[in-house]
């Protein structure tokens, strides 16, 4: 029985390789344009450096494609954290920032939800 023109054997591993390429590229700069968000940076960055080591076969070089998409993905990860390790220190250390976001929630109508404050206090 010859299955060797059978269509479950035409998978080509070169055209997954390049789609994890391809992928980590997309989310390397996904990463990069959520950097607004801080927090939604993070997972896009990890997907992009995940989707690059699964683009590099063993023994051989990364493509172009996936070296580009693994260091934006890098890039994206680190400011990511940075942006969120920021926004926390500033949190804990000014004591004008709990009047700030309040004035924020105000502005759009919103209350502010309970959340516990350094020291054990509450707002």
């Amino acid at each position: 029985m010859n299955t060797g023109d059978s269509a479950y054997n035409n998978y080509n591993s070169a055209k997954g390789r390049q789609a994890f390429s391809t992928a980590s590229l997309v989310m390397g700069i996904v990463s990069l344009v959520l950097l607004c968000t801080g927090v939604l940076s993070i997972p896009t960055g990890a997907l992009g450096i995940l989707f690059s080591s699964l683009s590099k076969k063993p023994g051989e070089n990364r493509s172009s494609q996936s070296k580009c998409g693994l260091i934006l993905s890098i890039i994206g990860l680190t400011a990511g954290i940075m942006v969120i390790a920021v926004a926390l220190y500033w949190f804990y250390t000014d004591p004008t920032a709990l009047e700030q976001v309040q004035s924020m929630y105000e502005a759009y109508g919103m209350e502010m939800p309970e959340f516990p404050m350094p020291g054990g206090g509450s707002r």
